[in-house]
């Protein structure tokens, strides 16, 4: 059997052993999507991946999960997802392209923040306030806090109510041009009443901040997600099952691993997709099978599989 005919058994097998309806799937891929794929992965795709997207381009999402209670991801979701993970590519040096427009729509934010002070008799002082603090990020905003002297602590200052739509737009816009070649996610400010202001911008580092864990070891990068990491299948929840075309030292090029938002421990599934689907046709065979009718989420049965191999 070749890796549509497998992919297809194992359909069917779930189709005649649920009482639930999965997903159908769609036509081929086009080969523009092809095209855009290898372009953001900067190499050709597999073989065994061409084959299975020239059978089915994943699967209609008006249904359950095709694998398991997993949706098959079609060309627009992995677009995306690659898409997503290129933006976590941290350049080394790191620019404003167009530093009057920067400073225009940072004016706007503290300009903003300022207007929405206390104008007078804060914590019962008649003076004015002595410092803001608060953070930006392109869909979400911290603070502001408010302090009263240069003496009031962390735990003395006050947070003030604002309604932040009024500016995110603008946040947004500032991040949109400076994401190219900057790439921050998150915006701190300090602004003194005195009309000077400090702004850092800042990356959030998730390769290292998450300890993440490679099984076996050396054969998966340690990271939160990697543009060469091929989405396949879906949790619906930002996790996947992939393929891994930039492994660790000790790994292979092709090999089918788990990925995602709520994914720190990682492992190498199969040598490759067709590989896997092998696995799970066994696994299928037998009359114990984890992977019918069962309460786990495919993700923890595969690592289970793997385990015990």
């Amino acid at each position: 059997m070749n890796i549509t005919t497998k992919f297809q058994k194992i359909i069917d097998i779930q189709k005649n052993n649920s009482e639930e309806a999965i997903g159908t799937l769609n036509n081929a891929i086009s080969s523009s999507d092809i095209q855009k794929i290898e372009s953001l992965l900067e190499e050709q795709l597999p073989t065994e991946i061409t084959e299975l997207y020239s059978f089915a381009n994943g699967q209609n999402d008006s249904r359950n999960g095709i694998l398991f209670g997993e949706s098959f991801c079609s060309a627009d979701e992995i677009i995306r997802q690659l898409e997503f993970s290129r933006t976590l590519i941290k350049s080394e040096t790191k620019t404003i392209t167009n530093p009057e427009q920067s400073d225009r729509l940072i004016k706007q934010i503290v300009d903003f923040y300022v207007s929405k002070t206390p104008k007078n008799k804060l914590f019962g002082l008649k003076k004015s306030w002595y410092k803001l603090e608060f953070e930006c990020r392109p869909n979400s905003f911290g603070g502001p806090y408010i302090y009263a002297t240069e003496n009031t602590t962390d735990r003395e200052r006050e947070i003030l109510e604002i309604d932040v739509d009024q500016i995110s737009e603008t946040v947004k816009k500032l991040h949109e041009i400076e994401q190219p070649t900057y790439k921050w996610d998150e915006l701190k400010f300090l602004v003194y009443s005195n009309g000077k202001y400090e702004i850092e911008r800042s990356a959030y580092d998730f390769d290292n901040e998450i300890s993440f864990t490679s099984t076996p070891k050396s054969t998966i990068q340690k990271k939160y997600f990697h543009y060469k990491w091929l989405p396949i299948f879906s949790d619906y929840g930002g996790n996947y099952i992939g393929i891994d075309l930039d492994p660790d030292t000790k790994g292979k090029k092709g090999q089918v691993i788990n990925f995602g938002r709520d994914e720190e421990d990682m492992f190498v599934l199969a040598e490759n997709l067709e590989d896997l689907f092998d696995k799970l046709l066994a696994e299928l065979d037998k009359t114990e099978n984890r992977l019918l009718n069962s309460e786990n989420h495919l993700h923890e049965t595969l690592k289970e599989m793997t385990k015990k191999q």
